[in-house]
């Protein structure tokens, strides 16, 4: 058993890791053949689809994740899967009528001229909830070599098939949009038709779900309305007050960042299911996360001022000054997550929930007023703030929660 879980957590580490450094040299390539402003364009336009994508959910695939985590019927799981099937339909129909709304709406706030751009790749939003979703019910099956799979395999293929294209014809917004989230469409659909889902409705299944959605789902997506979602009210906020050229600094500057949350977030995926029947987080997990994530934190030091010139161009450069604030930021948000996967497996949605609604309220306060105060500043200092009240908020539930078991 220790072997299996050993390879599994290779396996995604190792498919983490090379999927971040497809995600580099993806931003790297973006960036130099975009140029600075189309490239914030291409940002603004990924932000506000995200944004749209995380309202729809309802929390119904982060119930789905758990009861198929606990559940052990082979039939019953091709039922939720099924369920899984028919859910991320209706909210992908529902996003895009909603993406495709903010298209007309748009050109009032911001003077960008992307609407067309919006209603011509409307299908980005469906992507971006079938990703996102099908991660979570991958983690819940414990397919954990699948879920490696989705998370480089699509990165591989885009890059070597923009690149290619890019050799005998001008890569724009277009060409990048279509191709990446085509990529995607595919895999996410291949993935879908090979879990075997079974689309008979059942009613008891339909309570089941909604039971859990009301005192797990529902309450964490409400909490992911405010923690995860009023994350990207910044790059709208960015292009209101400022332009979608510092939108595209400040978004390059998350993607370099991204990869310390790696560490905490494989694990804590690893253990997902463990975590169910666990009354702790193990430390030889946590004091590993801590270790790699400090050496992680100190590479990144040593080598961001020359990763930015050398990579992305001079033109880039005011990236590598936002990337040595906001990295802090992903060191609290990591260890955050650890914490999180853990309370989340234990069916703590109210708690989570309730940190989320916190760190919301930092987020929306920060990445509008000081925004528009201190600019970019503003958008960096909301970052750091509301990662260090996410990190404190979940160690301090969590000392709550093994107090409780161990009184019981």
């Amino acid at each position: 058993m220790k072997i299996e879980y050993g390879k599994k957590l290779s396996a995604l580490y190792g498919a983490s890791m090379l999927s971040m450094a497809l995600g580099f040299l993806i931003s790297i390539f973006n960036s130099r053949v975009l140029g600075p402003e189309n490239f914030g364009d291409y940002k603004f336009i990924e932000t506000a689809a995200r944004f749209i994508a995380s309202l729809v959910t309802v929390g119904f695939f982060i119930s789905l994740t758990r009861l198929i985590a606990i559940n052990n019927n082979a039939s019953k799981e091709r039922k939720f899967i099924g369920l899984f099937t028919i859910i991320f339909g209706i909210a992908s129909a529902i996003g895009i009528i909603t993406f495709l709304i903010f298209s007309f709406v748009e050109p009032y706030f911001f003077n960008n001229g992307v609407e067309v751009l919006i209603r011509r790749y409307f299908f980005i939003v469906m992507v971006i909830i079938g990703q996102t979703a099908l991660a979570e019910i991958l983690k819940g099956l414990h397919k954990i070599y699948t879920l490696s799979i989705l998370s480089f395999l699509p990165l591989l293929i885009y890059l070597l098939l923009i690149y290619t294209i890019h050799q005998f014809y001008p890569v724009n917004i277009d060409l990048v949009l279509l191709v990446y989230y085509g990529v995607l469409l595919v895999f996410i659909s291949a993935i879908l038709i090979g879990l075997k889902p079974n689309l008979r409705f059942e009613k008891k299944l339909v309570k089941e779900l909604y039971k859990e959605n009301k005192f797990n789902g529902k309450p964490i997506y409400y909490g992911s309305l405010a923690g995860v979602a009023t994350t990207h009210i910044a790059g709208l906020s960015i292009s209101y007050f400022m332009d979608n050229t510092q939108v595209g600094f400040f978004m390059l500057s998350l993607t370099i960042c991204s990869p310390l949350l790696v560490i905490p977030s494989v694990l804590g995926t690893i253990y997902f299911k463990q975590f169910v029947g666990m009354n702790t987080i193990p430390a030889k997990v946590f004091y590993f996360s801590v270790l790699c994530t400090l050496a992680a934190l100190l590479v990144f030091y040593a080598l961001i001022d020359f990763v930015v010139v050398t990579f992305y161009t001079e033109s880039y450069l005011p990236v590598s000054r936002i990337s040595k604030f906001l990295i802090l930021s992903f060191v609290f948000h990591g260890l955050g997550d650890l914490i999180n996967r853990f309370l989340g497996a234990k069916g703590k949605g109210k708690l989570l929930r309730n940190a989320a609604f916190l760190v919301g309220i930092v987020n929306v306060l920060g990445y509008t007023l000081l925004i528009k105060f201190f600019n970019i500043n503003g958008a960096i200092a909301t970052k750091i703030l509301a990662s260090c009240l996410y990190l404190a908020i979940m160690f301090y539930y969590y000392f709550n929660f093994v107090k409780r078991i161990k009184n019981v």
